[in-house]
């Protein structure tokens, strides 16, 4: 008996072969596809986040206990639109356990209904957005402190630390830009403080002049909460110290603050204008933790002695490390891996600890930081929670 000239039996054979080496091939490699910004105003996340995978693969020699670790890396542009195309053709192509991505909130939620419906775990390290972990999904779990989980803080700060009164909040019209916005001015007001002016602009503003102006208006402004990508953030800091509305280049004004946008580097960029600015990291390398100091070592053996790690390229490098983690407790797919992040608890990896809540959200917020720029421009670690 024959199948297309054929021997029946060859074609049962080699069926039965190609059905064993599919299964060992899936279950001795992991595949993961990484979504970054690698073009476009958010670039910097991109190359960051790539330096601290490729530690980490590095470190793991891309395999854990048998099981190879198969990451390829993607431009996804901080666009809904790009993220969405590179997303499908990831998952026709490379077929992923696990997408880690996006780092910008738009692109995130742009990919998360795909991943969901593909039934592929979304892991997230960068966004703030409230709606990644509050739309219900399954397949999505976040290392990052949402909204909710930065607002709290910065307010407490603001009002017990800095004895705020007033603020004027400035965000980029984003959904995570909205988000922290309207989550500072709603925690800020509840513990009795007043937003005077509410102040968005796009993407595409470079001059910051005009607001700067419009802030030196309002009068008294105790504290300056700002959401905006680093670019945007290192001018309008320039333009509110020239403005003198913020204490950075010697003014006597408000205290520019900030959550989780920017990375170590930015004080640099803005000089003077950073002066006095306190913020939200999600990774100080000056923490005494082993791992920290374990992971800064390595990342300077590797990039150099004078580079210090941001919090991009330490969320990127945790990324594998808690892979390789459900890897290690027995995960070989998406499922596998979506059972695993679901059960881990007090995690520990170089931003914190860990522990996926039952939205997928990391509820341990050992993984906020604060630091002051100071007048030489380095950081003071505040211990304030």
């Amino acid at each position: 008996m024959s199948l297309g000239g054929v021997p029946l039996l060859k074609v049962i054979v080699a069926a039965a072969l190609a059905a064993i080496s599919l299964s060992a091939w899936s279950q001795n490699v992991v595949r993961i596809g990484v979504l970054m910004p690698i073009s476009g105003p958010a670039s910097y996340f991109g190359v960051m986040g790539k330096e601290g995978i490729d530690l980490a693969l590095e470190q793991l020699k891309s395999e854990v206990g048998g099981v190879k670790l198969q990451v390829q890396y993607e431009d996804s542009a901080c666009s809904p639109l790009q993220a969405t195309n590179t997303v499908k053709r990831v998952l026709e192509q490379l077929k992923p356990h696990i997408v880690v991505g996006e780092e910008c909130s738009d692109a995130s939620l742009a990919i998360a209904p795909i991943l969901e419906q593909a039934k592929v775990v979304q892991l997230n390290a960068g966004s703030v957005t409230m709606r990644l972990t509050e739309s219900g999904y399954k397949y999505v779990f976040r290392i990052f402190p949402n909204a909710e989980q930065q607002s709290a803080p910065l307010v407490k700060v603001a009002r017990q630390h800095l004895k705020a009164n007033t603020a004027v909040v400035l965000h980029e019209k984003t959904n995570a830009g909205v988000d922290n916005g309207e989550g500072f001015k709603k925690a800020f007001e509840a513990a009795g403080g007043k937003v005077l002016a509410m102040i968005d602009f796009g993407r595409d503003v470079n001059d910051f002049t005009a607001i700067a102006t419009r802030v030196a208006s309002l009068g008294q402004v105790d504290v300056l909460p700002t959401f905006a990508l680093e670019g945007q953030q290192v001018r309008l800091s320039q333009a509110l110290a020239q403005a003198k509305v913020v204490r950075g280049g010697g003014g006597k004004g408000g205290v520019q603050m900030g959550s989780i946008w920017l990375p170590y580097g930015y004080d640099q960029k803005a000089g003077a204008a950073a002066e006095g600015y306190v913020r939200i990291v999600q990774f100080d390398h000056t923490e005494n933790r082993k791992v920290v100091q374990d992971f800064v070592k390595a990342f300077q053996a590797k990039y150099g002695k004078d580079k210090v790690p941001t919090h991009i390229n330490a969320h990127a490098y945790d990324t594998i490390l808690l892979i390789a983690e459900a890897v290690r407790r027995g995960a070989r797919d998406s499922e596998g891996i979506r059972a695993q992040f679901s059960r881990f608890k007090d995690v520990e990896v170089t931003t914190g600890k860990i522990t996926f809540d039952a939205k997928g959200q990391n509820s341990d917020l050992s993984v906020v930081h604060f630091v002051e720029t100071q007048k030489d421009l380095s950081w003071k670690t505040l211990n304030w929670q």
